[in-house]
C-alpha cells in the first residue's frame, strides 16, 4: 500500500519539476538558451543536455544494469552541442517519458531491490530519491538563469512575493 503510494507521489514530484523547468525555459529566447554568464558556467542548453543524458543512463534498464552506462559520454554533456530548442526539447520530453514509464512499471517489491550506480549497490528507493535531488538541483539552476535572462519580463512560477502581487 505505502509502496504504491510512494511511486504515485514520486511520479508527481518529477512531473512538477519538469513543468517548473519548462515554464522557465519558455520565458527565454533561443539565443539565451546557449548563453553563459562566465567561463566554466553552464548554459541552459547544457543543463538540459546533462539532465536528458543522465536520465537515459539512469533509467534505461533501471533494475537490471548499472545506472552509469558504459557508453555514456558524461564529459560531452557539459559541452554545448548547439542543438536547437526543438532538438533539446524533443530529447528532454523523451527522457522524462522514459523516467515516468519506468516509475509506472515498478511494483512495490521493486522498491526494495538493489540497483547499481557506478558499481555501487544502492536500493531502488535510494536511486530514485537521489535523482529527485539531482534533478531538483538542476531545475533550480534553470529557473535562476531563466529569471536572470528574462529580467523584467519574468512571469513568476511560484507564489509571488508581496511586491509582485
Amino acid at each position: 500500500m505505502f509502496e504504491q503510494r510512494y511511486i504515485t507521489e514520486v511520479r508527481a514530484i518529477f512531473q512538477e519539476q519538469k513543468q517548473l523547468a519548462e515554464s522557465a525555459l519558455n520565458q527565454v529566447n533561443d539565443e539565451e538558451l546557449h548563453r553563459v554568464l562566465a567561463p566554466d558556467t553552464l548554459s541552459l542548453a547544457v543543463i538540459v543536455q546533462h539532465i536528458s543524458n543522465n536520465m537515459w543512463s539512469r533509467w534505461t534498464d533501471f533494475l537490471t544494469t548499472d545506472g552509469e552506462k558504459p557508453d555514456r559520454n558524461r564529459d560531452a554533456e557539459f559541452e554545448d552541442q548547439q542543438l536547437s530548442r526543438e532538438e533539446l526539447m524533443a530529447t528532454w520530453d523523451a527522457r522524462w517519458q522514459l523516467l515516468d514509464d519506468v516509475l509506472a512499471s515498478l511494483t512495490p517489491e521493486d522498491l526494495g531491490k538493489t540497483v547499481l550506480i557506478r558499481g555501487e549497490e544502492k536500493t531502488a528507493i535510494w536511486a530514485i530519491e537521489k535523482q529527485v535531488s539531482h534533478y531538483s538541483y538542476h531545475v533550480g539552476q534553470i529557473v535562476f538563469l531563466a529569471k536572470l535572462f528574462a529580467g523584467e519580463n519574468w512571469n513568476v512560477l511560484t507564489i509571488p512575493l508581496p511586491h509582485q502581487r
